[in-house]
């Protein structure tokens, strides 16, 4: 892992709205390698929320446009990985890196992502947005609390309207709220700041705020 003031190898998983938000916080943070993970392709539906893509850019792949924008406005070594994450790679596509930022709106592979870092020691940091409301919730980095895992802290079952999201019900400053606190978490890892594992910190779109549930003690 890098030492707080050096470079950091950075994965961004998921480069929908929560991804686009992202990305262009992050491209002058001290990055040395930003590994951009997707297996999904532009949808027109969806440029209205990811504003990186074009139209011309559907049918592309996100990862491939994105790679072509960060080679105009980034310094760090850009790989742009085509895939979708499932058990079966998760842990050869995370290793070697030093964050993870999280962005996917399926609650099974946000499992396997957490699952993943917790056991490779990679900090997490998970964005969600659901309707009017973002949320972020930072695990495994090292201190009080690394072993807390996204099972620990949700422990009822996901219903149907949660496991997956449709974009176009979530505002665009929702999703610029939630990405902008995320690449502040991993703006703090980077300098070594204090960061609680287990927070979730939710932002309510309608009360134009934020409120924060504590990890158990």
């Amino acid at each position: 892992m890098a030492e707080a003031g050096g470079l950091w190898r950075v994965a961004v998983v998921g480069l929908g709205g929560i991804g686009n938000s992202v990305l262009h916080r992050l491209v002058r943070m001290p990055i040395s390698t930003l590994t951009l993970i997707d297996g999904d392709t532009v949808e027109e539906d969806n440029l209205e929320r990811q504003p990186l893509f074009a139209l011309a850019d559907v049918g592309f792949y996100k990862v491939d446009v994105a790679h072509g924008w960060l080679r105009l406005v980034s310094r760090a070594d850009l790989h742009a990985l085509p895939s979708f994450i499932d058990a079966s790679n998760v842990e050869q596509l995370l290793k070697d890196h030093d964050i993870v930022l999280e962005g996917v709106d399926d609650l099974h592979a946000k499992q396997l992502i957490d699952a993943a870092c917790g056991k490779l020691g990679i900090p997490l940091i998970s964005g969600a947005v659901h309707q009017q409301q973002g949320q972020v919730l930072v695990t495994h980095v090292s201190g009080a609390g690394q072993e807390l895992t996204r099972k620990d802290l949700f422990t009822g079952r996901a219903g149907m309207e949660q496991d997956g999201c449709d974009m176009r019900q979530v505002p665009l400053e929702v999703l610029e709220e939630t990405g902008r606190a995320m690449v502040g978490r991993a703006r703090s890892i980077m300098l070594g700041e204090p960061v609680v594992n287990g927070r979730i910190e939710i932002f309510d779109g309608a009360k134009q705020s934020w409120m924060v549930i504590e990890p158990p003690r």
